[in-house]
């Protein structure tokens, strides 16, 4: 008769501690759960739950959500693989774990508890919140999200009294990448545009935009009514740059694109559909004002 014992406790914790050290190597399937078949430090179930292939080393070095934090670094720091943004604080998974500062966290949203979201917050400080910090590099590929496409990335929305997914948050029937929030003469997807705009076989955000209509030109006031029922004026002066926006593409000259034709003080006539304006922030006085030629 064969008399089997069962391992004391002791037994047990001794057997764990040498697996641990590599002394001793545990039986087929224990430690499945841990178990790294690429040894690129992502455990194969991690992988798999997550999109990733275990057998294959280089997808711990790439990035899926184009956040700038690779993979194996998600991993690490508790990220969200597929989401650039795991907290939605509006500051990407990248930033807040290679800015260095503590005020950050990568799945906390309000690090300091102080109220403010961490994107909104000013760490440097530089006057310029720590989710804008890096738009004006970025290129589209690595873009933030826009979950609603109203052209006003997520992590915006909240500066401009939207909501992340509905395109028109207060249902005036202007999207919300339209409208001028801050009645500046400026679009709110236009605010945190990079000065030259990188995007390619995407859909242009500026195309067929309203910014309202002009209601009078005495020869030096200009004053429109927006779109969302605001009225705007400024003064034209010599200095100001008068546009057509998206004029006739077919008449064009070679290497022309037929935007921003140049219009004069005379085509400011009441009725005419305003694309954008630009004050100057000290003088008040009109920088730019871009309009849409008259139908005939």
């Amino acid at each position: 008769m064969t008399i089997h014992h069962s391992p004391s406790s002791r037994a047990v914790a001794i057997a764990a501690a040498l697996a641990a050290t590599g002394v001793l190597t545990l039986a087929p399937g224990a430690g499945a759960a841990s178990a790294d078949s690429d040894r690129d430090g992502i455990p194969d179930r991690w992988e798999r739950t997550h999109g990733m292939n275990p057998f294959r080393a280089g997808d711990a070095r790439a990035d899926f959500d184009r956040d700038g934090l690779k993979n194996l670094g998600e991993f690490r720091q508790g990220g969200k693989l597929h989401d650039e943004d795991t907290d939605n604080d509006g500051h990407d998974d990248g930033d807040e774990v290679h800015d260095g500062r503590r005020s950050t966290d990568i799945d906390d949203r309000d690090t300091d508890d102080d109220g403010t979201l961490d994107g909104d917050e000013d760490a440097d400080p530089d006057g310029e919140d720590n989710e804008d910090e890096d738009d004006a590099t970025e290129p589209c590929l690595a873009d933030d999200d826009d979950h609603d496409a109203d052209h006003v990335d997520d992590e915006d929305e909240n500066e401009h009294g939207g909501r992340v997914r509905d395109a028109d948050s207060d249902d005036d029937d202007v999207a919300d990448g339209d409208e001028d929030s801050d009645h500046d003469g400026e679009a709110d997807e236009d605010e945190d545009d990079a000065a030259e705009d990188a995007c390619e076989d995407e859909a242009d955000e500026d195309e067929a935009d309203v910014l309202g209509s002009i209601v009078s030109f005495d020869g030096t006031t200009l004053v429109v009514m927006t779109v969302d029922g605001f009225t705007l004026s400024g003064e034209v002066t010599e200095s100001t740059e008068i546009e057509f926006e998206d004029a006739d593409e077919d008449g064009a000259e070679d290497g022309d694109e037929g935007d921003d034709v140049e219009a004069t003080t005379a085509d400011l006539q009441p009725g005419v559909t305003v694309a954008e304006l630009d004050f100057d922030d000290e003088t008040g006085a009109l920088e730019e004002v871009e309009i849409y030629m008259a139908q005939a």
